[in-house]
Order: structure tokens, then sequence, then C-alpha cells
């Protein structure tokens, strides 16, 4: 007759040696579980996880088009083709921004007389960063920067910053500024992209930071003096090929206008 308790300890004991050798073979198999992660590693999944922010909109509400509900008795604006203001941003997702002097890009249109602009700049506290007052005809592509000069200023890293742009058609009654308004968040960039840079021309470092998700300091190296007539051209078609990647198609040709700035700013506030 088999011995069936004496079977079963010698199953248990064989399954047990089995299921110990298995485990060493996995542990030695597999670095993963048998060592840390790597700095390199942690860096790439730092990296990964950043991207994936980058890309986000924070819950943050963005109007990058003025909402052009306007009578022509009070607009400034003329009754023309691309007659709306317009912030030269994506249209769901938060800018970011590495530079310490952000800039911006706007598309004023054309106007019946000259008129100003309010910029704004606030911190998620709705604490004042930056204000300033500008005067344009209109029928172009504006920059704005903001400067770094006073250090209590600076913008601060892993921060969003609240932006508006009001254009002033009667400055007795402001509440009917034509407006359009964002957020812009402000990353830091790595060293090994901060190398790259270093060596890079301005077609070159506008794709950097194109990949890296910066879309403001993208837009802003291609507004560098190009070291030739070929690089324009190439500037030229990178800037377009941006503004067509977020759906401003029908911007990419537009020309750069000057600006002034108002001295007296007083009467518009």
């Amino acid at each position: 007759m088999l011995n069936i308790k004496y079977m079963s300890n010698k199953l248990v004991k064989f399954l047990s040696l089995t299921l110990i050798s298995n485990l060493i073979y996995l542990g030695l198999t597999n670095p993963a579980t048998a060592k840390p992660k790597s700095p390199e590693s942690a860096e790439s999944a730092e990296s990964a996880e950043s991207a994936e922010t980058r890309a986000s909109d924070f819950g943050l509400p963005t109007h990058r088009r003025d909402g052009g509900s306007r009578s022509s008795r009070d607009s400034c604006v003329t009754n023309s083709e691309n007659s709306n203001l317009m912030a030269l941003i994506p249209q769901k997702t938060v800018g970011m921004n590495a530079a310490a002097s952000p800039q911006l890009f706007f598309y004023v249109p054309k106007l019946k007389n000259s008129s100003t602009l309010e910029f704004v700049l606030r911190n998620e506290q709705d604490q004042l960063i930056y204000e300033t007052f500008l005067s344009t005809e209109g029928n172009g592509i504006i920059s704005i920067k903001v400067p770094a000069e006073d250090k209590s200023n600076l913008l601060k890293p892993n921060q969003n910053y609240h932006w508006y742009l009001s254009m002033i058609c009667n400055n007795q009654e402001r509440s009917r500024d034509i407006v359009v308004e964002g957020w812009m968040r402000q990353g830091r960039l790595n060293l090994a992209t901060q190398q790259q840079l270093n060596k890079a021309s301005s077609l070159e470092k506008a794709e950097i930071y194109r990949q890296q998700g910066f879309w403001f300091d993208a837009l802003s190296a291609l507004t560098e003096d190009p070291t030739s007539m070929a690089e324009e051209t190439m500037i030229r078609q990178k800037w377009s090929e941006m503004l067509v990647s977020v759906g401003l198609e029908n911007l990419a040709s537009k020309p750069f206008i000057d600006t002034k700035l108002v001295k007296n700013p007083a009467n518009f506030r």
C-alpha cells in the first residue's frame, strides 16, 4: 500500500525547493529587481514626467482669441479679415517658459486709429508682477517682453502666471475692452539642454525648446537676428510651422509691427 503521508511530505519539500530556485533565478536575470535605479534611470523618469506635465492645461482657462461680440460703434477694430485680437499660444495647454525675461507674441488686427494696449502679468495669488501700456496701429504681430530688472519680480520655477492683453477702445468705459488672456508656467531647463543651447543657432534653439515643450522660448528664439539670408528663410519656415501646429495658420505670414511705450498711462487705469 502507498504511504500517502510520506509522499505528501516529499511533495511539499520538492515544491518549496522549486519555488526558491525560481526566485533566485529571477533575481539574477532581472537586475531591475536586484538593484536600485541608477541616477540616469531616475533622471529619465523625471524627464518623462516633466514632459507629461508640460503638456497639461493645469485646469486653467485660456482665451487666446477675443470674444468678438462688439458693436461697430464701440469697437476700434476695422471690419476686415482676421479682425480678432489673438495670442500666439497653444489652444488648450499652458505655455511653458524658461527665460528670466519671457517674451509673448500677439496678433493685433487692423485698427481705425492708433489704440492703446495694456499688458498685465500676475502670479497665482493675483499679485501684480508686471504692467505696461503700448500704442499701435495694428495689422500685424507684436511682441511684449517682461523685464527681469527687479529681482523681487523674478518668475519662480513650477509656478503659473496669469497674463492679460487688453485693447482699450474707450478709456472711459474699460468694460468694453477687447481682451485675450492665458497662463504661462515658469519651468527650468536641465543641464544637458542648457549645454545644447549654448552651441546652437537660433533655428536649432527653437527646435530644442519646442521638443522640450517651452513654447514661449521657441518663438523668441526665432526672432533673434539671423546670421545669413538662408537662415532667415529657414527661420520664417519654422515660424510658420509652429503657428500651423497650433491652428494659427492664418497668422503665419503676418508681419511684425512696432509698438510705442505710453509714457503717461494714468488716464487708462
